[in-house]
């Protein structure tokens, strides 16, 4: 009777920690399915836009917390996010990219990469992101590995990264035509 007693006191945290992670998991995958089907988002081209921040939902308060800690409320600031080039591919570390065109209309904007963790792209060189105050005018974004001149994001070592345009006080436009105002295209450059 004690021995059996011994192996139930063992067994309960062993099946509350399995619980745990089997719980987790499915929570997870029930986040990442409401949000890898758009449900709160627009899609234009490679970019998808959270168009409101409504807080009410928990699916979206949870998406919102997994990929935009501190983001911003819908009327400060829209984020334009894309994790694949204008041809539908997946945007890896592997090859280098240009961001070509002009991002809408809004009183400031920034590009920041982020790894598939949804963290900032480790690099020996502390550049985060080009904005409207360091962008250097006449020479696209250059998204690479290796060092460039000038417009330079380092991509690191990342087998999945994510662009995020954030723009912030955009114009009526903007948020009237999110299906289809004019974002910039992201090229991969062939080597």
């Amino acid at each position: 009777m004690k021995k059996l007693i011994e192996n139930k006191l063992i067994l309960v945290p062993i099946l509350i920690i399995i619980s745990f992670f089997i719980g987790t998991f499915i929570a997870i995958s029930s986040i990442n399915s409401s949000t890898q089907n758009n449900e709160f988002s627009i899609k234009n081209g490679n970019w998808i836009v959270n168009p409101k921040m409504d807080l009410k939902d928990s699916y979206q308060r949870a998406y919102i917390s997994r990929i935009g800690v501190f983001a911003l409320d819908e009327k400060e600031a829209l984020y334009f996010l894309s994790s694949k080039d204008n041809m539908g591919k997946n945007l890896s570390s592997d090859f280098d990219y240009e961001i070509t065109g002009n991002p809408p209309a809004g009183r400031y904007w920034s590009y920041t990469l982020y790894g598939g963790d949804y963290y900032l792209v480790n690099n020996k060189t502390d550049v985060y992101n080009i904005n409207k105050e360091n962008f250097e005018k006449n020479h696209p974004i250059t998204i690479s590995s290796t060092k460039k001149n000038s417009n330079w994001l380092p991509s690191g070592n990342e087998k999945q990264f994510h662009i995020t345009l954030r723009l912030y006080n955009p114009d009526k436009e903007v948020y009237n035509n999110l299906d289809s105002i004019e974002l910039p295209l992201i090229k991969r450059i062939e080597k």
